[in-house]
């Protein structure tokens, strides 16, 4: 391979295998680097959960649904689990913010000879403004086909983490994957979310709309968390399902649940009963005309959907994750 494709780690002088990504993890020492350099200090989290005891607590939450067959947890077996180790760009983020929390409504007064109506706001009622000084921990994905997912709006703390070893991934029998969202736009998307962060505690604390921007930085600290993650396939009767959940917290991040089938019939009785009441009310139309479209509308709308969720999908979809 060409001295153009390898790349020296910075800590280590180990040549890593460059083949255009943003970020490289150095299989020697584990530091993660990009083209220029060193990105910050490189943690992951541990696997606490195998994977039959992942599956074991979501077949325990998935039976929390009503819809979710009752032989479930005695039923479905899981077939495969993937480990995968996705990347997360993590922040720790203080300074000064300045912020504005929004009023009330205004409301128009009319004045004797006046040309244009005046605009009043209540005392009270005006926007407020001033400085707060705070610290903000906020993660963001490191893998762009998580920005859209469930896995895009996982949120992380610094508690817990160890440093990162690239030994225990290929131990695990992971598989390892570098970011593609390079640091320096990781750091835009941080900052935003830390405004984003200080301004729902401001609105919490005035119980108004708030909004931050920030104005002078004091900490700016970015670590790279590799989060160990089980995508798992697991069979109920003839169908397979997947479920995703975090192997170091068992958190459920994504599922897929087959729907029982008493409630599938149950609705689409239910939607047939609702277009047979519907169209015997249009009946009544030369009597009472307006109160037949209205009630009779209402009625169609309501079986259809009903019928819909009975010849729709046979699984649940729920995303769950931590904020």
């Amino acid at each position: 391979m060409s001295a153009e494709r390898r790349l020296p780690c910075p800590y280590c002088g180990t040549e890593v295998e460059w083949r255009g990504e943003s970020v490289l993890t150095c299989p020697s020492c584990g530091t993660a680097f990009s083209r220029q350099g060193s990105v910050g200090d490189h943690l992951m989290e541990r696997i606490n959960y195998e994977p039959g005891e992942v599956f074991k607590i979501f077949a325990q939450w998935a039976l929390r649904m009503p819809e979710t067959p009752n032989d479930f947890f005695a039923s479905a077996t899981i077939s495969r689990c993937r480990l995968e180790f996705h990347p997360y760009w993590l922040y720790e983020i203080s300074g000064v913010f300045a912020y504005t929390v929004q009023g009330g409504s205004s409301y128009v007064r009319l004045r004797p000879l006046a040309i244009l109506p005046e605009s009043i706001v209540p005392r009270g009622f005006a926007e407020e403004a001033g400085e707060e000084t705070a610290t903000a921990i906020v993660s963001v994905p490191g893998l762009r086909r998580d920005l859209e997912s469930a896995l895009g709006r996982l949120t992380l703390s610094p508690a817990g983490k160890v440093y990162f070893s690239y030994r225990y991934v290929q131990q695990r029998g992971g598989v390892l994957l570098n970011p593609d969202i390079p640091p320096e736009e990781a750091d835009r998307a941080a900052e935003r979310r830390a405004e984003e962060e200080v301004a729902r505690r401001l609105s919490r604390r005035f119980g108004k709309q708030a909004a931050a921007k920030l104005v002078e930085k004091k900490t700016f600290e970015r670590r790279l968390v590799h989060v160990p993650v089980y995508i798992c396939e697991y069979v109920y009767g003839p169908r397979r399902h997947v479920f995703v959940a975090e192997a170091g917290t068992s958190r459920i991040i994504y599922a897929e649940v087959p729907k029982e089938t008493r409630f599938r019939v149950v609705a689409g009785i239910a939607g047939a009963v609702s277009v047979a009441i519907a169209l015997a009310v249009l009946s009544t139309i030369p009597r009472a005309p307006f109160f037949a479209l209205t009630a009779a509308s209402g009625l169609l709308l309501s079986g259809a959907y009903s019928i819909a969720k009975a010849l729709g999908s046979t699984a649940t979809v729920r995303e769950f994750y931590a904020q």
